[in-house]
């Protein structure tokens, strides 16, 4: 194992623990990075590129779906008060 392979423990891990806690949409955005991952560094021919792509778009736009819901739930609270 190389040092380069360290990001993908990471949101292996990252993937497991949000499972463990029930929290699922992160689980779902922390796995999909972690395929793209893997499929970038240990299986780069294995796939044809743009499967291998998806498994990152689908992370980011599973994070900026996030952080919207979020910001909306914010703007909500901020005209409540």
């Amino acid at each position: 194992m190389n040092w380069n392979d360290w990001p993908i423990v990471c949101w292996a891990i990252s993937t497991l623990f949000c499972l463990v806690t029930r929290r699922w949409f992160d689980a779902t955005w922390s796995a999909c990075f972690a395929v793209f991952m893997v499929f970038d560094r240990w299986l780069p021919t294995a796939l044809p590129l743009q499967l291998h792509h998806v498994f990152l778009g689908a992370g980011v736009l599973l994070v900026a779906a996030e952080l919207m819901t979020q910001y909306r739930r914010y703007k909500r609270s901020l005209r409540s008060q």
